[in-house]
């Protein structure tokens, strides 16, 4: 059986940065390796090299990966579409809620409603308590929109179904 700490591999790259303000960044990767010893002797073979010998070495940069263990991503992850489209169902849930038959998008020409909806949608994936992602939906609007008009029930309501579309899968 393999023990995991023998199996490391180290990915050897060149980055540097350049521009007037340093606003570009430049990255080769230059290779794989199994030993530390054996990046040190391709630093030393690179550093020879037309351009790699116009920087300094602290250029060279080693990241150690165990192999077969997940590093990354091990929740998955949510492009721009999935962001989009999670706005979007939230603001049919709010729309809905408050009885407004305006599109996502005919609503978020609302200042103050798109803000709160903004203010929710960075919270929404980080609270599962229906209590508390309750409570800071009450915050938002009595804060962005001054609305009083709501009983806590209210705002229950709203809380339990944003929840109940998992909006975040992940």
């Amino acid at each position: 059986m393999n023990n995991n700490l023998d199996n490391k591999m180290y990915l050897l790259y060149h980055k540097y940065e350049y521009g007037e303000d340093n606003e570009h960044e430049e990255i080769k990767i230059l290779g794989v390796y199994n030993s530390e010893q054996e990046v040190s002797k391709a630093i030393e073979r690179y550093y020879k090299l037309v351009g790699f010998r116009e920087y300094p070495k602290e250029c060279f940069l080693v990241d150690e990966y165990i192999v077969d263990v997940d590093t990354n991503w091990k929740e998955g992850f949510v492009n721009s579409v999935g962001l989009d489209w999670n706005f979007e169902i939230l603001t049919t849930c709010f729309n809905e809620w408050l009885g407004n038959n305006k599109s996502p998008r005919e609503s978020w020409k609302d200042e103050g409603y798109y803000n709160a909806l903004c203010s929710v949608y960075k919270v929404v994936y980080k609270i599962n308590d229906v209590r508390e992602l309750a409570e800071y939906i009450q915050q938002i609007w009595m804060k962005n929109l001054g609305d009083k008009s709501k009983s806590f029930d209210d705002y229950m309501e709203i809380a339990s179904a944003i929840i109940s579309k998992e909006l975040y899968d992940w």
